[in-house]
C-alpha cells in the first residue's frame, strides 16, 4: 500500500510531501531511525508517522540552508548517518520540498548603546 504525507510548515511557509510504500518502509525500519537519534516523539503513535515529522523537517532544514531543491535534498539524505534514503530505494519517497525563504521584511531588531 501506498501513502502520501503532504507536511506544510507555518502558513504555507515550507512543504515536505513523500510517498510511502508501507510495504517496504515498515514500522520496524521507522523504528530504527527513531531510535538512532535522541528525538523526543510519540511512542503509541504509528512510528512511520513519527519518524516521517522529524525527516520532513529535517529535508526543509536541508533545502533551507543549502538552497537545495528536491533533488539535491535527496541526493544529501543518501549520505548522511542514521537518516534512510529518500529515493524510493526502501519504500520513501521525497516528491517535494520547498525550503523556507527568509524575509528581511520580518526581521526587526533592536539596537542599544551603553
Amino acid at each position: 500500500m501506498k501513502k502520501k504525507y503532504d507536511f506544510t510548515y507555518g502558513c504555507h511557509e515550507a512543504n515536505a510531501n513523500f510517498e510511502v510504500d508501507t510495504d517496504k518502509f515498515t514500522a520496524e525500519l521507522a523504528n530504527l531511525t527513531l531510535e538512532f537519534f535522541t528525538w523526543e516523539y510519540n511512542k503509541e503513535a504509528d512510528p512511520v508517522d513519527e519518524v516521517l515529522k522529524k525527516i520532513a523537517i529535517r529535508c526543509i532544514e536541508v533545502a533551507s540552508e543549502n538552497d537545495y531543491n528536491t533533488y539535491g535534498v535527496t541526493d544529501e539524505f543518501n549520505n548522511m548517518e542514521g537518516y534512510p534514503k529518500l529515493d524510493g530505494s526502501v519504500g520513501l519517497t521525497l516528491t517535494n520540498v520547498d525550503a523556507y525563504k527568509f524575509d528581511e521584511d520580518n526581521l526587526f531588531v533592536e539596537i542599544t548603546t551603553e
